[in-house]
């Protein structure tokens, strides 16, 4: 199980070496093609493909956000908002609004935003356009609302939690366990989010056909606690992040955080562009045992804002 951090200097990191890899094998495949035919010459002017759009729209978010970037000829070009412009509308209403471009960006791309209230089971289209009418648009449906999720607590060996995700969910597009940590508590008191993807562990019961997970405490603790060395943690608390993918999303994928960064300037899902966008409905949900009120039996989970909501 891989250990994941707020941190993604890394994920950068490796994003930046696999997208330097992608425009070498372009190159390489360009040159084999003019050795043949000098008349093909497909990166003499881009044609094709005139921005980069990655992310999704979440039913259970308030704030939508969007990655756009332009094609460059270099990745160390830096973005520039300078006549661009991206919409979000719903298909079925015809409403549209301009997103908001944020003042940080992210791998050279910059992020937008609205608070444009979207709605499950809908389809909603992107747009992204310069002020000389190329562009680049994607379509996106989004999912139902997150079905029945029970959770109860194993305090044998190993210690940890059970998830159970009623089947009537079409496709699960991520399952993490968060961990909210304090580090040197009572001192600096320094805050740390851990997740632990879980969504490639889930498997389906043959009896009810449910899909189930397990968070081995002790073994994600392990892994925070070789992370900080011998620094001194307390956990703060724990939480399951679950999302359910529309019809776009692509089962192979491990995590929603593949959208952000891994398939960017590698995968095409956009029109006229690069990326791909999905709608989901997302959901935090506590580690303990969920009950009916009279505790004599188990109950489905409610949702809960994330513990450090402002994190």
């Amino acid at each position: 199980m891989q250990l994941q951090t707020t941190s993604y200097w890394l994920t950068d990191k490796v994003s930046r070496i696999i997208f330097k890899y992608f425009i070498l094998v372009i190159t390489v495949c360009t040159m084999l093609f003019s050795s043949c035919d000098d008349s093909f010459q497909p990166l003499q002017e881009n044609n094709i493909y005139n921005f980069s759009i990655s992310g999704y729209l979440d039913v259970s978010a308030d704030t939508q956000w969007v990655r756009v970037g332009t094609i460059r000829q270099s990745i160390d070009e830096p973005p520039n908002p300078e006549g661009i412009q991206v919409t979000l509308e719903d298909i079925h209403s015809g409403e549209t609004v301009i997103m908001n471009d944020s003042v940080f960006t992210s791998k050279n791309v910059l992020n937008y935003w609205t608070t444009m209230n979207i709605e499950q089971e809908q389809t909603y289209r992107i747009t992204a356009e310069q002020t000389d009418g190329k562009k680049s648009a994607v379509t996106v449906t989004t999912p139902k609302e997150i079905p029945s999720i029970f959770i109860t607590i194993n305090n044998g060996t190993p210690v940890g939690a059970n998830i159970r995700i009623n089947d009537i969910i079409e496709h699960i597009a991520d399952l993490q366990s968060v961990w909210y940590v304090i580090l040197n508590p009572g001192t600096e008191n320094r805050r740390r989010i851990y997740r632990f993807p879980l969504r490639n562990t889930l498997r389906q019961s043959e009896i009810f056909g449910d899909s189930f997970a397990f968070a081995d405490w002790n073994e994600q603790r392990k892994q925070i606690e070789q992370s900080v060395g011998g620094t001194e943690i307390e956990i703060a608390s724990r939480q399951f992040f679950v999302a359910a993918g529309g019809p776009e999303w692509d089962d192979s994928l491990s995590s929603i955080d593949d959208l952000e960064y891994f398939l960017d300037g590698t995968a095409s899902y956009v029109e006229n562009g690069l990326g791909y966008v999905v709608g989901i409905s997302s959901g935090w949900y506590p580690q303990v045992t969920c009950l009916t009120l009279d505790r004599s039996n188990y109950a489905p989970c409610e949702p809960r804002e994330p513990f450090w909501y402002h994190e």
